[in-house]
C-alpha cells in the first residue's frame, strides 16, 4: 500500500474548514460566535463538516418541521436553517442543561431564522410526547437514551422521515465485548446498532463522520 503524506487528522481538518466556501458572509459571524461557544463552554457542538453535511442536503430533503434531542445553544440549527430556512417552519430545540438556554438568546441570530426556532430547556423526552409528524430528526444527547428515543420517534416521523444520530459509533466501544459487559452506555449502543440492523421499519447507513453518524429513513 502506498504511504500518503498526510495523516487523517490532515483530512479531518480540510473537511472542518468549509474547503468549498459554502457559509455566506452574512452568516459568518453568527457561525463564529458559536464556534467560540463551542471553545470556551467546551460544549461537544457538531463539528463543521456534520454541519456542511447537514446544510447540502437541506435543498433535498425540504424538512418543514425539525426535532433536535440535545440541542445545547442551537449549533446544528444554523446548519439546518443555512441549508433550508425557505422550506422550515419550526425547529424544536431541546437542551436539559439549564445554562444554555442565555447563551442561545444572545446569539445574534436573523429575525427570519429566530421566528422559526422554538427552544425549550427541558428534557426531550417530555417535550417529544407533545409533538408529532415530524419531517426530520436530531438525536444528540445523552448516547444511553438514543435506542430508546428512536423507539418513539418511529411514531413521530412522517413517511420517509430522516433521524440523523451523532455519535453513534461511540469511539467503537460497543465493539468490544468486555467493554459492553462493564458499561452500560456501551450496552446500550450495541442494541441500538442491533435494532437499526434487523428493524423492517427504517433504512440506514452509517457514515464515518467523526464519532460516527447514522442516518435513517422511515420506510413509510
Amino acid at each position: 500500500m502506498k504511504d500518503y503524506p498526510f495523516s487523517f487528522s490532515t483530512l479531518d481538518e480540510f473537511s472542518n474548514n468549509d474547503p468549498y466556501n459554502s457559509v455566506p458572509a452574512e452568516y459568518t459571524k453568527l457561525l463564529n460566535e458559536l464556534n467560540h461557544l463551542k471553545k470556551v463552554l467546551n460544549f461537544p457542538a457538531v463539528e463543521e463538516n456534520i454541519g456542511h453535511f447537514f446544510q447540502f442536503f437541506m435543498p433535498i430533503l425540504k424538512p418543514q418541521k425539525i426535532f433536535e434531542m440535545g440541542s445545547g445553544y442551537g449549533h446544528s440549527a444554523f446548519w439546518f436553517l443555512l441549508g433550508g430556512q425557505q422550506w422550515i417552519d419550526q425547529i424544536i430545540l431541546t437542551e436539559k442543561r439549564n445554562d444554555l438556554k442565555e447563551f442561545y438568546h444572545n446569539l445574534s441570530w436573523p429575525t427570519s431564522w429566530l421566528e422559526k426556532l422554538e427552544y425549550h430547556q427541558d428534557d426531550a423526552f417530555h417535550i417529544i410526547e407533545q409533538v408529532d409528524q415530524l419531517d426530520l430528526a436530531l438525536v444528540d444527547g445523552v448516547k444511553a437514551n438514543y435506542l430508546d428515543f428512536l423507539n418513539i420517534l418511529e411514531n413521530k416521523m412522517s413517511s420517509h422521515g430522516l433521524v440523523f444520530i451523532d455519535n453513534s459509533f461511540w469511539r467503537g466501544s460497543f465493539l468490544d465485548e468486555h467493554v459492553v459487559a462493564k458499561k452500560q452506555t456501551a450496552k446500550k449502543i450495541a442494541q441500538l446498532h442491533a435494532f437499526i440492523r434487523e428493524s423492517s421499519k427504517w433504512d440506514a447507513v452509517f457514515i464515518p463522520f467523526k464519532d460516527g453518524l447514522t442516518c435513517l429513513r422511515k420506510k413509510n
